[in-house]
């Protein structure tokens, strides 16, 4: 129930236009309240939808935030669907707790805590993230990165896709580069091939030696445009060609590739897992990972998520003692990709759905699992990983 309210008040905010980033543009956007936006915003971005409970307004608050959204043009389809899954909540709580409060309690007795994953560090990490983007002079609103897995046309290897890019990476200091490295934390494990096989791009257009895969229809217009780097053998990089300072110089950009049976099913075979591995190297505000799993492949347990420390001998491996204290979580978030919706990533049902058209795949066949990290600690890597 809470999970279904959650995507349909973000499909509700990415229907709006212009887009909202934040709970001040709401407010600003439907001339609604500070309490109001505030509470709307952060229950459709909430990386824990148990917490939907705490920040969800009233009838008469939500009832405002639909007649608005659909003044600025959000389709009436939208909204009914949000409003029906914001009346199936209000049902639900009347009927098992009777009110707000004993629903929360009730909530926190099944696990949900005293408040989202990672809360007690947030403001450590919010004030870092402030200083750090200041220091280096570049910083990113989003950076996300999606894998999904699908059987191959052969008993045994999986087909994947990966999909990686920014939201609002800007740079404050010129003399700053922005780049795109593709070197990867990857690493096989039991059952993988011998040898890696090739990928190839999603979007046709992307075609060349110097190609990066972007998915064009999908990035910042006019198209960012990268320039290839190899400072030393085996670290390649693509800088971002770009001179312009600040919010009017932002760039979004995604890449997305596919590769055939080129891996096995997490637990499969003994010490087989499928993982995503991201080493933050730029400040960011928020960090997103996602695993599209078929059902086939996969049941509802969600992901474990570490954090480590960025190893100073230079090693591959993830080690006890690099792991830091940082309460991240991961979470299923149901199937299909109404349940993948975020209005912190632009047109992101869209892109998966071109991935999945693209593959030939079908897209309700496939489990959603999130983990979001607000402020990732710079010079470490987030592991999110099946087993």
């Amino acid at each position: 129930m809470l999970q279904e309210l959650r995507p349909a008040l973000a499909a509700l905010l990415e229907g709006l236009r212009p887009r909202v980033r934040r709970a001040s543009e709401l407010r600003r956007l439907l001339n609604l309240d500070q309490k109001l936006s505030w509470s709307v915003f952060n229950a459709a971005t909430a990386r824990d939808a148990r917490v939907l409970a705490s920040l969800l307004p009233g009838r008469l608050g939500m009832e405002r935030f639909f007649t608005a959204s659909a003044r600025h043009g959000v389709p009436p389809e939208t909204i009914e669907r949000a409003r029906a899954a914001f009346e199936r909540f209000e049902a639900s709580v009347a009927r098992h707790a009777g009110s707000r409060d004993a629903f929360e309690m009730m909530l926190t007795e099944l696990g949900a805590g005293n408040g989202e994953p990672g809360g007690a560090d947030l403001k450590h990490k919010r004030a870092a993230f402030r200083g750090t983007s200041l220091l280096w002079g570049r910083q990113a609103r989003v950076c996300s990165s999606t894998w999904i897995m699908h059987p191959g046309a052969n008993p045994g290897p999986l087909d994947t896709v990966i999909i990686k890019g920014m939201v609002g990476l800007r740079r404050t200091r010129r003399a700053v580069p922005l780049q795109m490295t593709s070197r990867q934390w990857s690493w096989s494990t039991p059952g993988d091939p011998a040898e890696p096989n090739s990928t190839e791009p999603l979007d046709p257009r992307e075609t060349g030696p110097e190609a990066i895969g972007l998915l064009r229809d999908f990035c910042s217009q006019p198209l960012p445009e990268f320039r290839l780097r190899e400072s030393r053998p085996g670290y390649r990089s693509h800088e971002l060609v770009s001179n312009t300072l600040g919010a009017s110089g932002e760039v979004t950009y995604f890449t997305g590739e596919a590769s055939r049976a080129d891996s096995v099913a997490p637990g499969s075979v003994p010490g087989s897992e499928a993982t995503i591995a991201k080493s933050v190297d730029i400040p960011i505000e928020v960090y997103t990972a996602d695993m599209l799993m078929h059902r086939t492949i996969w049941d509802t347990r969600p992901p474990e998520v570490r954090v480590y420390a960025y190893p100073l001998d230079g090693s591959k491996e993830f080690r006890e003692s690099d792991l830091l204290p940082l309460t991240e979580q991961a979470e299923y978030l149901g199937e299909g990709l109404y349940a993948a919706r975020t209005p912190l990533i632009p047109r992101y049902a869209e892109m998966l759905s071109f991935a999945m058209e693209r593959m030939g795949w079908k897209a309700e066949e496939f489990r959603v699992f999130r983990c979001r990290v607000d402020y990732p600690v710079l010079s470490t890597r987030i592991r999110m990983t099946l087993r």
